[in-house]
């Protein structure tokens, strides 16, 4: 039995810091600190912040461990470049000193606990900064959460950092947990919890998927002003995001949103894809409206059309009263004709279609995406028809690929109408929690003990016989100028794949023309303040 290290009080007397080792510059409010700010609060906690999104220290850049990659993305065309001064005037600016301020923020705060939400490009960040405390001052617990600490959780609980580990969502079990902690309790067998304690490791089982109706909606008064204002499309947006269902019905298997099914089933009998009523919609949608006057929504959905027509239809009616721009993500065959109609009575502002890869053998083997062809470019032209902004999601350097596979991706891009923009191409990552990552171990282009940086973006991790690592990089700098150029400028792509000087001056050279002739008009400009 372990009881917890902290002799009991009020819990207004222990503090918890919310730890958020974001990416630099990839600003969305998350709705896992908002919702736990909710409930602690509820609690009666006393709470603060420390946000990493604005910090651009050039020593974490070069360690690859907090890497702003917007840059790189404005290079590479994957995203729009905006103007940093307006940015700015909603009062976000670029920090200079992580390391010194989080030093500082530990020191006036004293933490009893530090809950830490980490992806797996984002755990060496908070590593490295939690080990930037001089160990005299470490009077505080960690507990690790999100979607690394849940599929690598025996990795994570080893660091000598770390103190506890949530797995699976946390909404019921880090309340138990801080309740436990703050009275003196015992800790050793809270649900969802591998917990590290004098000498021991303590792994707990998982308890039942919460209803998503009981969740808080999230608040995020902790945050800086500015962090509302978040960039798309070149511009500047105030914008919240609304989380409509959790989990994903796919089984895509460079996702590790499937996992979950496969994980909750096993240990509780549960379904974990579950969604929002259309009450409880209503009413996170008229509270956030209230507060945050947003003028764009992002649905934090993996699929946001995976529902029935009824679903939809009762989504469409209740979202009409409201009609705010709104960004979401889905697949080719969720998208018809009807839905199409019903999405732009309720004015979308632009989706995002996953094709992943254009050749449709290697999809259904080794994505477990069974769609056609024609299936996919039929959701593009429809989207096309409503003169939506789309964007085709695809992937390159996954298991075995070739650079004629690739190719077979570009070709793909390529037939879809010329209005959906051209966002580049995401390298493979290989996370833990995907059946890809377990392929790419199993044949030894990645050790088992690979845990994926920030530097994921512009790089390959895997050792393949197939393609190098830095033809992969020259594919995906240049993957938006292969599907928009005509094929008799290819020879110029090709030199612009090498990251030299003369590649890179070729990269300039298309990177204007590009601008000048295949970046859709951005609608809806005038929304934003």
């Amino acid at each position: 039995m372990l009881k917890s290290p902290f002799t009991a009080r009020k819990k207004k007397d222990f503090k918890i810091l919310i730890f958020y080792p974001n990416l630099h510059m990839s600003a969305l409010m998350p709705q896992s600190v908002g919702i736990f700010t909710a409930l602690l609060k509820r609690e009666g906690y006393t709470l603060d912040l420390f946000d990493c999104t604005y910090y651009l220290d050039a020593d974490i850049e070069e360690q690859g461990i907090g890497k702003n990659t917007n840059a790189e993305k404005v290079i590479n065309r994957n995203v729009r470049k905006f103007d940093d001064k307006i940015w700015q005037g909603k009062g976000i600016a670029p920090k200079i000193g992580i390391e010194k301020d989080f030093k500082n923020k530990i020191s006036t705060f004293q933490p009893d606990l530090i809950l830490v939400s980490v992806l797996e490009s984002t755990y060496f960040l908070a590593i490295n900064l939690l080990n930037s405390i001089p160990e005299k001052d470490r009077k505080f617990k960690t507990l690790f959460g999100g979607v690394f600490a849940t599929y690598a959780s025996d990795k994570v609980i080893k660091n000598d950092l770390v103190d506890y580990v949530c797995r699976g969502e946390g909404e019921g079990a880090v309340v138990e947990m801080a309740n436990a902690l703050s009275s003196g309790e015992r800790i050793d067998q809270i649900k969802n919890f591998t917990v590290k304690g004098e000498g021991n490791i303590y792994k707990n089982g998982m308890r039942a998927p919460i209803d998503l109706d009981t969740v808080p909606i999230p608040d995020w008064d902790l945050f800086e002003k500015g962090s509302l204002y978040r960039p798309m499309q070149g511009e500047i947006w105030r914008a919240v995001g609304l989380e409509t269902q959790r989990g994903c019905p796919y089984t895509c298997t460079f996702c590790n949103s499937p996992s979950n099914n496969v994980e909750y089933k096993a240990e509780t009998g549960g379904r974990f894809h579950r969604k929002k009523s259309m009450s409880r919609l209503k009413k996170e949608l008229d509270f956030l409206v209230k507060k945050y006057d947003p003028n764009l929504i992002y649905f934090v959905v993996d699929t946001f059309l995976a529902m029935s027509n009824k679903e939809f239809d009762e989504l469409k009616e209740l979202y009409s009263d409201y009609k705010i721009p709104f960004w979401m993500n889905t697949r080719a065959e969720t998208i018809t004709e009807h839905r199409a109609a019903g999405l732009e009575e309720m004015n979308m502002l632009r989706m995002n279609i996953g094709i992943e890869h254009g050749n449709y053998d290697y999809r259904r083997s080794y994505l477990k995406r069974n769609v056609k062809d024609d299936v996919q470019i039929r959701a593009f032209e429809i989207a096309a028809e409503h003169k939506y902004n789309s964007c085709a999601n695809s992937i390159i350097g996954m298991p075995d690929e070739t650079r004629d596979l690739i190719f077979d991706t570009i070709n793909f891009v390529r037939k879809l109408p010329d209005n959906v923009d051209a966002t580049g191409a995401f390298i493979f990552a290989p996370f833990h929690g995907t059946p890809l990552r377990e392929l790419a171990v199993q044949k030894g282009y990645i050790k088992d003990d690979l845990i994926c940086t920030s530097s994921i973006t512009n790089e390959s991790l895997l050792t393949m016989p197939t393609i190098s690592a830095n033809e992969i990089h020259g594919l995906a700098r240049t993957f938006s100028f292969y599907t928009k150029f005509p094929k008799e400028r290819w020879p110029e792509i090709k030199i612009a794949e090498q990251d030299n000087e003369v590649g890179n001056a070729m990269m300039a050279k298309l990177g204007k023309e590009f601008d000048s002739n295949y970046r859709p008009t951005v609608t809806a400009s005038d929304l934003h303040d």
